[in-house]
């Protein structure tokens, strides 16, 4: 059994001004043809399905305001969403879950002296969830490519490249090939410890607008550095999502950025 089933997810409840701003950005991005708004309807099928191992059908029908039964229905696959109760019930989702407190309780479970991603969201039913709530936030954005920071983010990426229909690009860490050109950048992590990240030159061009993923920041170094990097590029970047902050380190470097941090984790754990 999946150990997202264990897990249980904390709700706030949205603003009504809130959800009606979400739902007119939905309709605005998938209500124009036929099959963006069935993508839309299965989207919110697969979310329900998602998060149902975690809520009861009456944390359910609290959510989103739909009947039990009619629920039952949509989470069975029996029945997709209409389009309208579709960009209904991913609005309320994607406002109520508390992602934050998710990923405290997934570190917390993996009981590991080091906080490393690729533990914490060993759960493929996680990553999507993550991906999804990411894709409903930047839903009326344009990306040509995402920037993976690290290794760790690429099944939350590779996810978000079929939504966008964008390339990734990974950056490289003390690894370069002969013949490829780079903007490079070297991060000083002590003393005598210093690492050199690598973005390949043809992968990303001014005329890109760059979605960035990172996994977790502690002093924030690596991934400001990957930031000058794209500035270098000239691509427009669109957002910066960390899955993760450790302490409170990183907030002063990071804060020109408008970095978007999913959790913020006591350094001390």
């Amino acid at each position: 059994m999946s150990s997202w089933s264990k897990r249980v997810l904390v709700i706030r409840k949205p603003l009504e001004r809130e959800v009606e701003e979400f739902v007119e950005k939905l309709v605005r991005v998938h209500g124009k043809s036929k099959a963006d708004k069935m993508k839309l309807r299965l989207l919110a099928s697969e979310v329900l399905r998602l998060i149902k191992p975690s809520l009861s059908y009456r944390d359910l029908y609290e959510l989103t305001g739909l009947p039990e039964s009619v629920l039952c229905r949509y989470v069975r696959g029996s029945v997709i969403p209409s389009f309208e109760h579709a960009t209904r019930i991913l609005a309320r989702i994607s406002l109520s879950v508390d992602l934050g407190h998710l990923l405290r309780d997934l570190v917390e479970h993996e009981k590991s002296p080091i906080i490393d991603l690729l533990r914490v969201l060993k759960d493929p039913y996680v990553a999507r969830l993550l991906s999804i709530m990411i894709y409903l936030d930047l839903a009326d954005r344009k990306i040509t490519k995402i920037i993976a920071t690290a290794e760790a983010v690429l099944p939350i990426a590779t996810m978000l490249s079929i939504e966008f229909s964008a390339p990734i690009v990974l950056v490289k860490r003390n690894k370069s090939y002969p013949g490829i050109q780079y903007y490079s950048i070297s991060v000083m992590r002590g003393p005598r410890d210093v690492e050199t990240l690598y973005l390949d030159r043809d992968l990303v061009t001014r005329k890109d607008s760059v979605l960035v993923l990172s996994d977790v920041v502690y002093s924030g170094k690596t991934l400001e550095a990957v930031l000058h990097m794209l500035m270098k590029s000239k691509a427009e970047i669109v957002d910066v999502y960390v899955i993760m902050g450790l302490g409170s380190n990183w907030m002063e470097r990071l804060k020109p950025y408008n970095v978007k941090v999913l959790s913020i984790v006591p350094f001390e754990i």
